[in-house]
């Protein structure tokens, strides 16, 4: 945290003109965090069955919730739209 935070202060000026690709972050390790835990308590507190059954449930996460996002993204962009209108 002190190594991103002081990273964050000496390059300030060209985080703050993109700070909206920034804003996404914490929740997103939030929701990792969620996932994390909620794996561990699907396979009773272990792995599951080996690397590639958790990179496949890791895949299939991430892939969902792309979709997700990507559709609540252009809804929220055409409501806004309409209602700008």
């Amino acid at each position: 945290m002190l190594l991103a935070g002081t990273l964050l202060y000496f390059f300030r000026d060209e985080v703050s003109n993109n700070v909206r690709f920034f804003m996404p972050i914490p929740p997103l390790i939030v929701a990792a965090y969620i996932f994390v835990f909620n794996m561990y308590n699907y396979y009773d507190g272990k792995l599951p069955g080996g690397a590639w059954t958790t990179s496949k449930e890791i895949i299939y996460s991430a892939a969902i919730s792309a979709v997700v996002f990507g559709i609540s993204t252009l809804m929220l962009i055409v409501i806004i739209h309409f209602l700008k209108r």
